[in-house]
């Protein structure tokens, strides 16, 4: 795949992933009005009632859906017509100066990076990670509500962030069969997650977090390459997985073969 590909395929990928939070209880939809509306083959994302980012955004501008100005006019209309500012996420180097001056234009201009993207697309099949004690095991549908509540916990997310996203692990892992869910316990105890979401050119790893008494021991890595591992036997050989900037999440996922290529930035108008 060439680099533009792998970008548009992780856009959309991610895009996908969130969708499928959001949208995943009827429930939390009415509370927090919750959708997912496409614009210039763009997914706008929204919430009537939470202000946060993540909930609050457009994705694939200049990567999956092309940058025209036809397109960001849509985007406006939509946000105007539901009393919502937009914000663009724009993933460099793949969108160009000339898609990114176009957003200048509008008003839009980089405010911060919010992720970096790591990449792996090596011919040689992951190593494997012992840690003393450590046995990761995939989880069932049964599985599906405890993972995303140790996600949770890994993360050390709380209350309505927390809700929308343990639920919509929940409903991935029980629809979904390209969604496989990973559980590390040591000594049987629950210590780490992770998900590997495989599609046909690409896999994505989400989700991976460490309940913080078991930080320090390797376990991170090892649930890295064994979820490289699983993606692996598929025939997968393009991976990606996001982190927060310079993070011990990035440089464990360097140590794994991944690579920092790609940044998503948040563009935004002047308020």
């Amino acid at each position: 795949m060439s680099s533009r590909e792998i970008a548009a395929a992780m856009a959309h990928l991610g895009a996908e992933s969130l969708a499928g939070h959001v949208l995943a209880d009827p429930s939390l939809i009415r509370r927090y009005g919750f959708a997912v509306i496409r614009r210039g083959a763009m997914w706008c994302f929204s919430s009537a009632k939470l202000d946060a980012g993540v909930f609050n955004h457009v994705s694939g501008y200049g990567t999956f859906a092309a940058a025209s100005q036809r397109g960001i006019d849509a985007v406006l209309r939509h946000y105007d017509t539901i009393g919502r500012a937009a914000h663009f996420e724009v993933m460099l180097p793949a969108v160009s100066r000339g898609d990114r001056a176009l957003l200048a234009r509008n008003g839009f201009h980089d405010k911060s990076v919010i992720f970096q993207c790591h990449v792996r697309t090596s011919s040689h099949p992951p190593r494997v990670r012992d840690v003393d004690g450590l046995a990761i095991a995939r989880a069932r549908r049964a599985d599906a509500e405890r993972y995303g509540k140790l996600a949770s916990r890994g993360f050390g997310d709380r209350g309505t962030f927390a809700t929308v996203f343990e639920r919509g692990w929940a409903a991935q892992i029980r629809r979904d069969p390209r969604v496989a869910a990973f559980i590390g316990s040591v000594h049987g105890r629950p210590a780490a997650t992770g998900v590997t979401i495989v599609r046909p050119r690409i896999a994505g790893l989400y989700s991976g977090s460490v309940i913080r008494a078991f930080r320090g021991r390797g376990i991170q890595n090892a649930m890295i390459a064994a979820r490289v591992a699983h993606g692996w036997a598929r025939g997968m050989r393009t991976f990606y997985s996001w982190s927060d900037p310079e993070t011990t999440s990035a440089r464990n996922l360097r140590d794994e073969g991944f690579r920092t290529r790609f940044e998503v930035h948040w563009y935004a108008r002047e308020t």
